[in-house]
């Protein structure tokens, strides 16, 4: 068994305490892991990316290869654009739609890409996966900020090798008491997003 799982995001999307979730996860069940970031202006809303590998036997570099990401967890769509180069032929990505503007954007002296574009480049690229609205899911949960949660949810719901349950119960031990409910509730929201979009059924 051999993973390799990407985490695209910003700074303060709760991107490294995903990716640690994850990794905990796969050591748990006895697997090696290797994990490690790359992160740029990260306070000021930098691009913040997870490598997470795992695998039956020792790895040798925690950074994944161009083509070689199972699944490619896009927090934020241009940080899944930039790194779309990395997924497998026959990988899979998780994006959710809510932007973060860069300082250049906010500016006015950037263009930003429109969903409409960046579906438009996801699909010159032949690349498959699935698209969520993440962010306004957990709003309406309560914190936007459990948008992690609600991609950690639906990458359950996607990966064959990570499982809710097992998440959910860490999730469960290593929150503070009055995070749990709204954590759980947000991995069991991004997973239903999945379903539905699988099922064709209306959001």
């Amino acid at each position: 068994m051999k993973q390799n799982i990407m985490i695209a995001g910003v700074g303060g999307q709760g991107n490294l305490f995903a990716s640690a979730l994850l990794a905990k996860s796969a050591i748990r069940r006895g697997y090696q892991v290797l994990a490690t970031e790359t992160i740029g202006a990260a306070q000021r809303g930098g691009s913040v990316v997870s490598h997470l590998r795992v695998a039956d036997q020792v790895l040798y570099s925690p950074l994944i290869p161009d083509g070689q990401v199972d699944y490619l967890v896009g927090f934020e769509p241009i940080e899944l654009l930039r790194h779309i180069r990395k997924l497998r032929q026959d990988g899979q990505y998780i994006l959710n739609t809510h932007p973060v503007l860069t300082v250049g954007c906010t500016m006015g002296l950037d263009h930003y890409p429109t969903l409409s574009e960046t579906f438009d480049a996801l699909n010159k690229m032949n690349v498959r996966g699935h698209v969520i609205h993440a962010t306004e899911a957990a709003d309406e949960i309560g914190d936007p900020l459990l948008m992690n949660m609600v991609m950690i949810g639906a990458l359950c719901a996607v990966s064959v090798f990570f499982e809710l349950d097992e998440i959910k119960a860490l999730v469960a031990d290593g929150s503070r008491k009055a995070l749990v409910e709204a954590n759980l509730e947000a991995l069991d929201t991004g997973a239903h997003l999945i379903r539905q979009a699988t099922e064709g059924l209306p959001a």
